[in-house]
């Protein structure tokens, strides 16, 4: 009987941290497994949002963040390079809006950021 209730205190657990299985996860050094939201997570390859996370490559939504590549937004992050909006972040190739932000090579609003286009 204890056996039986170990595991199911263990399901119950991990019900919590995962739901309809996108996990979160907080801090660690792999978060692969991740898809939902890593924060404080030294490897986050999958999840949709990064907070003070690295290699958020996957990532929709990064904030303090780095090798955000396919983020849509970027707030004081790193290697934004297909962000729609940027603010306090880096390399916003693609971005729309910039706001302290650099390489904003295609930005229609552009506000203290380099790289954006000229409106002569």
């Amino acid at each position: 009987m204890a056996l039986t209730t170990k595991w199911f205190l263990i399901a119950v657990v991990v019900m919590c941290l995962c739901s309809e299985y996108y996990c979160q996860c907080t801090g660690g050094s792999d978060c692969t497994s991740c898809t939902a939201a890593c924060t404080n997570c030294q490897n986050c390859p999958n999840a949709q949002t990064c907070t003070n996370s690295k290699n958020c490559k996957n990532a929709q939504t990064c904030t303090d963040s780095t090798n955000c590549k396919n983020a849509q937004t970027c707030t004081g992050s790193y290697n934004c390079n297909r962000a729609m909006t940027c603010t306090n972040s880096y390399d916003c190739f693609e971005a729309a809006t910039c706001t302290d932000s650099t390489n904003c090579y295609k930005a229609t609003a552009c506000t203290h950021s380099t790289g954006c286009p000229n409106k002569g």
